[in-house]
């Protein structure tokens, strides 16, 4: 097993010092590090330098610009949906596709009226968001429609029904028209994620 340079004793750090003055050049790997960098800098060398295009310096923009509009779009998303769960859940069919798909702890549930339907027969519930995270999805996924993905966990409260830890992720599409952009569900997946009681 490697052993860290923080895990050496002083007879290893002697060593390692007259092995380094020996050799008089940087090691590559973790425990020869230097400075604060991490792991993956140090083994991973550095690729070589190429002159900066303007079609790299493009493309990454384009992807920070798609990552804070995915970022920016599930934060509001996330908090209109769980509001809507848990305050006006007759309306919380309106945030999905017409052909949107949802995952209820391993049950499918596709279509408006089944997705109202399975809602209506949901008690009510508190829930609360302890986690967010979201990335945009490539386009060549998605056949060139703009779409992210969000995953949420958290727990939640079902009247009558003890709190649960969950877990669920969204597929959401952006869904353009003249005047602005509204994210729908394509596809949404809701797990509980207690553990077993002993």
């Amino acid at each position: 097993m490697r052993r860290y340079r923080r895990d050496w004793s002083r007879e290893d750090s002697r060593r390692y010092q007259g092995r380094r003055d020996y050799y008089d050049e940087e090691p590559e790997t973790s425990y020869g590090c230097r400075g604060r960098r991490t792991r993956e800098e140090a083994v991973t060398p550095p690729p070589p330098e190429k002159p900066a295009s303007s079609s790299l310096m493009a493309t990454s923009v384009d992807f920070k610009t798609h990552v804070d509009q995915a970022c920016r779009a599930a934060e509001e998303f996330v908090n209109i949906y769980y509001e809507t769960m848990d305050k006006r859940r007759r309306a919380l069919t309106r945030l999905y596709l017409d052909k949107a798909t949802l995952i209820w702890n391993g049950n499918v549930v596709t279509g408006l009226e089944a997705l109202t339907n399975f809602f209506d027969m949901l008690p009510s519930s508190e829930f609360q968001v302890n986690m967010l995270d979201c990335q945009p999805v490539h386009e060549q996924a998605t056949q060139a429609q703009t779409t992210v993905l969000v995953v949420t966990s958290g727990t939640v409260k079902f009247d009558g029904n003890k709190q649960h830890y969950f877990n669920q992720n969204f597929l959401l599409t952006a869904q353009s028209n003249p005047q602005n952009t509204v994210w729908k569900i394509a596809s949404d997946c809701f797990r509980f994620q207690d553990w077993a009681s002993t």
